[in-house]
């Protein structure tokens, strides 16, 4: 199961089609929006993957909703061996500036919900050591905001670092059930969300193109390239996989090495 998967170009997206490409039975995306439902999975069936792809609509801040996700996923394929929470948002603003509503929105979507996935998919991802070495999978996508300081954007990054130590409290707790859990921290990464953000910048003046706006991002790495989603999608394939059997409580992170300048 992937959170996050409604909009084609998009991290998660990318998660489930390297899924897919390397054998999956069967994924259950899960969104908010599914107006770009026929393009993704036109896009999908391109690819020539044996696996089924499902795209369910689905508030990862609503309890109740997470049940309801988790046990038609039961109902139809029997198991549940993986879960990427993939889903975020983020609100600019600093301290002076942003409201509390707003805060607790971004803190709703980007650390609740990894809350409440876990718990809900808890019992059925603790069977999966009866199918796999590896056992159950929890991957959570971090990004490198949970590391880096910004004193504009508070709630995104506040909410993915409270993820980060959660995620490390379940890998601790969640051992026992045989469930490996896991962060990702993608740096830049060109998903339709980061291109839309150089289409303001652009428009504010602070870059003169897009194309100066791309490789300013990408002089901010050592590497001196920004990251692909489908670049990202092969971390959490291994994670994942049996061959991280002994990976639990790992930040991984692929941001390029820009987080040494932090």
């Amino acid at each position: 199961m992937v959170t996050g998967t409604g909009r084609p170009g998009n991290i998660g997206i990318a998660v489930v089609r390297a899924y897919l490409a390397q054998g999956a039975r069967a994924v259950i995306g899960t969104d908010y929006r599914r107006e770009h439902a026929d393009e993704i999975a036109a896009m999908i069936a391109n690819d020539g993957a044996s696996g089924d792809f499902r795209l369910i609509e689905h508030d990862v801040t609503d309890e109740a909703a997470w049940d309801q996700v988790v046990q038609a996923t039961i109902s139809e394929f029997g198991q549940l061996d993986v879960l990427v929470n993939n889903a975020g948002m983020s609100i600019h603003g600093g301290i002076a500036d942003t409201a509390l509503g707003d805060l607790r929105k971004v803190m709703a979507v980007n650390h609740d919900a990894l809350f409440l996935g876990m718990k809900a998919c808890l019992p059925h991802l603790s069977s999966a050591v009866e199918r796999f070495d590896g056992g159950g999978a929890i991957i959570n996508n971090l990004s490198m905001a949970s590391y880096m300081p910004n004193a504009t954007n508070i709630g995104y990054h506040v909410s993915k670092a409270a993820g980060r130590m959660l995620t490390i409290c379940a890998a601790l707790e969640f051992g026992a059930h045989k469930i490996r859990v896991n962060s990702i921290h993608p740096g830049v990464t060109m998903t339709p969300i980061i291109r839309e953000g150089l289409d303001a910048w652009v428009a504010s003046g602070m870059w003169e193109s897009v194309e100066a706006a791309e490789a300013g991002l990408a002089a901010m790495n050592p590497l001196g390239t920004a990251s692909q989603p489908e670049d990202v999608a092969h971390a959490f394939v291994y994670l994942a996989s049996c061959d991280a059997r002994f990976v639990t409580g790992a930040s991984i992170y692929h941001d390029g090495a820009i987080g040494l300048r932090y």
